[in-house]
């Protein structure tokens, strides 16, 4: 069993993927992906969600979250990982 850490961001509504007339393909699509980018740099939960994202790879290995793609989240949860271990040798 994997410890969660980010529990999935509360949404308000304001968030641009969940607009009306938000096409939920802008995430997941590669013509897209800069336009979903550009929408998800304004989010105000954006932060949130890049945590939830980084900490259910199994719920987000397809498509953009926070800003990311599954590449750089990858990347993210790499390095986290690298300073989780150094800290503990520290310890």
């Amino acid at each position: 069993m994997t410890t969660r850490l980010a529990p999935y961001p509360p949404l308000t509504g304001s968030e641009p993927c969940r607009q009306p007339d938000a096409d939920p393909e802008w995430w997941f699509t590669a013509e897209d992906e800069a336009f979903a980018r550009a929408l998800c740099l304004a989010c105000p939960v954006r932060v949130k969600c890049l945590a939830w994202a980084l900490d259910n790879p199994e719920h987000t290995e397809h498509g953009i979250w926070a800003a990311t793609d599954p590449d750089r989240r990858t990347e993210l949860r790499s390095e986290f990982a690298a300073d989780a271990t150094t800290e503990q040798e520290k310890a």
